[in-house]
């Protein structure tokens, strides 16, 4: 027992010499609070990401020629994909009428459908590839701006650290460290620029 008393004391007179130039106070929630410390703490801000793609212009205009992109492909390829069956059903209908001479020219028909249907799928994928490219390359370029705004923004804030507030990955933050509106803002006259 007394062995056991004194480690315990030798225990709480370490971690009290350690700590010794870290005063600290009980909080009414039951938490310590460090009245001084060695390390200093930096300033933190933080910007919400979703209000950015929705109101930075270089994000808002690249977003619309992503979706006008999309659009010009899914429309090619629905285009592809009617002819595609019609000519599936023309082949069907010839085919029941005996329109083929011979079971060759019925084969030749078949291949020839089985090309279209190949090319129309090669074409989906390199449609796939090219918007997977450009989105990649806009998240690219929305990065890059971002961050070099937030350089050249926080030489004069001296912020710590700026973090990318985006849906709730942020459990808490006071709303006087959202620093989105002056982002945004100065985002914005940087690009008209």
């Amino acid at each position: 027992m007394k062995k056991t008393l004194f480690i315990a004391f030798a225990f709480a007179f370490v971690l009290t010499s350690c700590n010794k130039k870290e005063a600290s106070t009980v909080k009414s929630n039951g938490l310590t609070h460090a009245k001084e410390s060695n390390t200093s703490t930096g300033a933190v801000a933080y910007v919400e990401v979703d209000s950015i793609t929705t109101q930075y212009t270089f994000s808002k205009e690249q977003n619309e020629i992503l979706q006008r992109q999309q659009e010009q492909y899914r429309a090619t390829l629905e285009q592809k994909q009617k002819q595609l069956q019609a000519a599936y059903q023309t082949m069907q209908q010839k085919a029941q009428s005996g329109g083929f001479t011979s079971q060759a020219q019925m084969e030749q028909a078949q291949a020839s459908l089985a090309k279209q249907q190949q090319a129309a799928e090669k074409l989906q994928a390199q449609y796939a590839q090219a918007m997977a490219e450009k989105t990649t390359a806009y998240q690219n370029a929305l990065r890059d701006s971002l961050n070099h705004f937030l350089a050249d923004y926080n030489k004069d804030k001296k912020f710590s650290i700026i973090l990318a507030k985006q849906g709730d990955n942020v459990l808490y933050a006071d709303k006087s460290l959202d620093i989105t509106a002056e982002v945004i803002a100065g985002l914005n006259k940087r690009y008209k620029k």
